[in-house]
């Protein structure tokens, strides 16, 4: 992908889009609203934040449909969202390219993921409700500066909405697609002259006999949903300088999941070879079968045969305590919170009628972290913030696989993982005078993580009771005699420690009020660690290291009040070491997390923002991206039995060469005070493989969703009431794969979500 003719690209679309806008603005177009933001821990006009950022209001997020984390990725440039391999437990987000695709319950995630300045730390975790919100913040590229450990790829602010000092509130319901019923509501208020309150729900239902993802082995259409998520916040001032917020969240999720879409990938007539529509890199049920001579007979994508009915519970319990005091020239920040964390999951991998590998997963997470910082006001030339934070985080995770029928015997595998982080960060802002501004920025981690887990044959319900039990271990198989540990026992690591210095560095210029130029660079880090999947090989066990990732960035941002226009443009460069994927090599029957190699990455990101008449609003944003694994050891066979080689060269998993995001909005004025609103949002996401060994069989071709709402409210008035489409078009697309061809006979597909339409009432008061 040549940069320059990208650049140019951007160039030219900001020339060619610029004299429309200027020359059909009407005389009573909408001001500018001013956008503040808080993604340097400051609040400043997002046009001012030297770096590529995307934000939506809380009003934005309910117009848009937004609730839930990964419905962001329909309506920001460069953001992915996809679920885990094994099924919707898991969320994984894709920045530029950069996150992680890990299935486990000890991973991080490679984009940090914060509710009100709370980290939040596994993927198990980032199915939470988003409701009453008061705005959320998408940051691109590494922001290990501020935002600390495993914010390689960039952050997402997730701010709710606080209590006010005037009563008020909203309730909001809802009936849709597969008898979906909605309900969401909140009240703030004053409770004395300073204290403050908020109270906010959440709840989803549906039938368990109304899904769209019908399983034939026992004729029940998956789609159960008993989803309640409650936030309660006092707030307490005391004093003009001192600012104390106590928030609880409670969260209960019990839901079906769809079935795993099937591909076989063995010749029905010689199991031992790969079936020719695989090899050509093509899905053929019947032509091709799994190792058990399964193939899925149905035209139906969300139609399936499983022995075991895929479910998902979790539970949550979050604390937090935010204090602010201010000084002289200064505030004191801290931030301290608890989470507690379960889930329970079934899926059925193998995605047949046979016990291949049926899977049960429990997860139990407890987090405590606590950040203290001391923030500079504005009144200087230089700025600063210097702090401190700590986490301790404890993962109990456990599964079951049994594959009896398929390898004639059922395993148990697991980890609990603890891991401390400590850190120490600060940051410095000099302005030399109104045209140029310079940044720097370090911040020093030490993690350690603790780690013990194993596989085992047999079936059993804790890794207390399966160490207890005396059972084989998977991994203790014989290795070749020609190794230097043939015949030892297994010693299992215990332990890591990372230590690593992540800095920032910018440099600013506005030529004027309206214009902005910078170029930066940074370095963030996410920690190594171990592998809990199901381990069949001491040569497995390895631990994997930290990857690191180099930024390089140049931008613009760029305001024309008059056009009633904004027009942000960046081009970015990374240099991405030991970056983290999961996958099966190809002399392991299983997947599992490790280090892949050298990633080298380069794109362009360009967004409009226009406001051409009063109600009237067009925003578009555009990604490229070409990201490709420079240097590997990893080794693949190929599926048709040649030379084995390795992956370098292959394209990163979930990194489109393009993503094209595009939204118009309309408040038409009616007759007799009353608004029509009409709105339609769409994007547009390229060829993309969703697993680092780059089969074609598994290669997403791309896709585009198009979405849909109009409403009718008073004007300026206290209700509404809207209908609302996504999916319009009710696109088949792949979110998430498995690439288990060669070792067990199949792969396992997650397909995004068919077309859902709804309606909703709300009243403000």
């Amino acid at each position: 992908m040549n940069i320059r003719a990208m650049t140019g690209l951007n160039w030219l679309l900001l020339a060619a889009t610029v004299p429309v806008a200027a020359q059909a603005v009407a005389a009573e177009a909408d001001e500018l609203q001013e956008v503040t933001v808080t993604a340097t821990r400051r609040s400043e006009n997002l046009q001012n934040v030297a770096s590529s950022a995307t934000v939506f209001s809380g009003s934005d997020m309910v117009k848009l449909g937004i609730s839930e984390p990964r419905d962001l990725a329909a309506v920001t440039p460069g953001l992915l969202a996809k679920f885990g391999p094994n099924g919707l437990a898991t969320t994984g987000f894709y920045i530029r390219g950069v996150g992680i695709n890990d299935f486990t319950g000890t991973v991080d995630p490679s984009v940090g993921i914060y509710v009100d300045e709370v980290y939040v730390p596994t993927p198990d975790m980032l199915n939470f409700a988003v409701f009453d919100m008061q705005r959320v913040e998408v940051l691109r590229g590494p922001q290990g500066t501020l935002y600390g450990r495993n914010s390689t790829a960039g952050a997402i602010n997730f701010i709710t909405a606080k209590p006010t000092h005037d009563l008020e509130g909203y309730v909001r319901a809802g009936y849709g697609s597969w008898g979906t019923t909605t309900a969401e509501g909140a009240l703030s208020g004053p409770l004395t002259d300073q204290l403050l309150g908020r109270i906010s729900v959440s709840g989803q239902w549906a039938p368990r006999d109304r899904g769209y993802s019908l399983n034939e082995f026992d004729g029940s259409h998956l789609g159960l949903k008993d989803d309640i998520a409650v936030r309660g916040q006092l707030q307490w001032l005391p004093s003009d300088d001192l600012n104390i917020r106590l928030a609880y969240t409670y969260g209960d999720k019990r839901d079906d999941q769809p079935l795993l879409q099937h591909i076989g990938s063995r010749n029905p007539n010689n199991p031992n070879e790969i079936c020719g529509p695989v090899q050509a890199g093509y899905r053929s049920e019947g032509q091709c079968v799994d190792l058990l001579g399964y193939s899925e007979p149905y035209s139906n994508p969300y139609t399936g045969n499983s022995d075991l009915d895929p479910y998902l519970e979790m539970h949550t319990n979050d604390v937090a305590i935010t204090t602010e005091w201010k000084l002289s020239h200064a505030t004191v920040t801290s931030v301290t919170a608890y989470d507690d964390f379960a889930s329970r999951q079934n899926q059925d991998i193998d995605a047949s009628p046979n016990i291949g590998a049926d899977n049960r997963t429990r997860n139990r997470v407890e987090n405590y972290s606590e950040e203290i910082r001391l923030t500079s006001d504005d009144s200087l030339p230089l700025k600063w913030i210097a702090g401190v934070d700590y986490a301790h985080t404890q993962v109990n995770w456990f599964q079951t696989i049994d594959l009896t029928e398929l390898a004639g015997i059922p395993t148990s595998n697991g980890a609990n993982q603890s891991t401390r982080a400590a850190a120490a960060f600060g940051q410095l802002i000099y302005a030399f005078n109104k045209q140029w501004e310079v940044t720097g920025g370090l911040r020093y981690t030490n993690e350690r993580r603790a780690w013990q887990g194993a596989p085992f044959v047999g079936n059993f319900g804790s890794l207390a009771s399966a160490f207890a039990s005396g059972a084989p271990i998977l991994s203790q198989i014989p290795v070749p005699v020609s190794s230097p540990d043939f015949g030892t026992p297994l010693a299992y690591p215990d332990s890591m420690t990372d230590s690593k210095v992540d800095y920032q560095g910018v440099l600013k210029y506005k030529p004027t009020d309206n214009m902005m130029y910078y170029v930066s660079t940074a370095r963030a880090f996410r920690s190594g660690g171990y592998s809990s999947a199901v381990i069949f090989s001491q040569d497995a066990l390895a631990p994997y290291g930290p990857e690191t990732l180099t930024s390089y960035e140049v931008g613009m941002k760029l305001t024309l009040p008059e056009a009633h226009l904004r027009f942000d443009t960046s081009a970015f460069y990374y240099d991405f070491k030991n970056f983290q994927a999961t996958f099966v090599r190809s002399n392991e029957a299983n997947a599992r997390l490790q280090n892949a190699g050298t990633v080298h990455t380069r794109g362009l990101e360009s967004s409009i923002e226009w406001f051409p008449i009063h109600g009237f609003t067009a925003n578009v944003g555009v990604s490229l991206l070409h990201a490709e694994i420079v240097d590997s050891d990893v080794v693949l066979t190929p599926l048709n039995g040649g030379a084995s080689s390795t992956i370098g060269g292959n394209e990163v998993p979930n990194a489109p060469h393009y993503t094209v995001n595009a939204l118009l909005r309309y408040d038409a004025p009616l007759p007799g005070g009353y608004n029509l609103g009409l709105q339609t949002d769409a994007v547009k996401v390229g060829a993309h493989f969703v697993e680092p060994n780059n089969r074609d069989v598994l290669r997403e071709n791309g896709y585009y969703l198009l979405n849909g709402r109009i409403s009718f409210s008073p004007a300026n008035g206290p209700w509404e009431v809207a209908a609302w489409g996504r999916n319009l078009t009710n696109q088949t697309y792949m979110s998430a794969a498995q690439d288990l061809i060669q070792s067990l006979g199949f792969a396992e597909v997650v397909l995004g979500q068919p077309r859902t339409w709804g309606v909703t009432v709300e009243y403000h008061f």
